[in-house]
C-alpha cells in the first residue's frame, strides 16, 4: 500500500513536470465602452461572453462617454471592494485594467449607466493543465483509500 502511495506522488510529481510547460502565458482582453454599452466581440453588456483563465487581465477602454468601471452588481454587498477606476470620466483612450487570480464570476458595472443596463462579468474558469492535476490527484486520493 505504501508503495503504491509513493508510486501515485511520484507520478502527480512527474505529471506536474510535464505540464508545467504548457501553461499558458496569460493574456489580456479588452472591453470598449461607448455610450451605455461594455462591448467585447460584437457583444454587449450582460450578453458578452468572457472567460478568461486566473492571472489574465481585463482592459477597459473609453470611447465615448462618461464612464468608469465597479466589480460587483449594482446594489450589491462588496460592491467595489474589489476593484474600482474611480470618479467617471469621459477621456477617448482612457484605459483601466484589471488582473483576475481567482476562478469565479465576476461582476462590474458603469456607476454612470447602471439604470440603462450598463452592466456584464467576466468568468474566471481554471486552466486545462490544473484541471487535469486535480483530476489525476483525485483519482490517485481515491485509489489510496481504497
Amino acid at each position: 500500500m505504501h508503495a503504491l502511495l509513493l508510486r501515485g506522488i511520484g507520478a502527480v510529481a512527474v505529471a506536474t513536470v510535464m505540464l508545467l510547460p504548457v501553461a499558458a502565458q496569460a493574456d489580456t482582453f479588452q472591453v470598449q465602452m461607448a455610450g451605455s454599452s461594455f462591448i467585447f466581440n460584437g457583444q454587449e453588456n450582460m450578453d458578452i461572453d468572457l472567460m478568461i483563465n486566473p492571472g489574465d487581465t481585463v482592459e477597459w477602454l473609453w470611447v465615448e462617454g462618461p464612464h468608469n468601471v465597479v466589480s460587483g452588481f449594482p446594489g450589491e454587498p462588496g460592491e467595489g471592494d474589489l476593484f474600482n477606476s474611480g470618479d467617471p470620466t469621459d477621456v477617448p483612450g482612457t484605459t483601466f485594467e484589471f488582473t483576475f487570480n481567482d476562478p469565479g464570476t465576476f461582476g462590474y458595472h458603469c456607476e454612470v449607466h447602471e439604470d440603462f443596463g450598463m452592466i456584464s462579468q467576466v468568468t474566471v474558469v481554471p486552466e486545462p493543465a490544473s484541471a487535469l492535476l486535480l483530476c489525476f490527484g483525485a483519482f490517485v486520493f481515491r485509489s489510496r483509500r481504497r
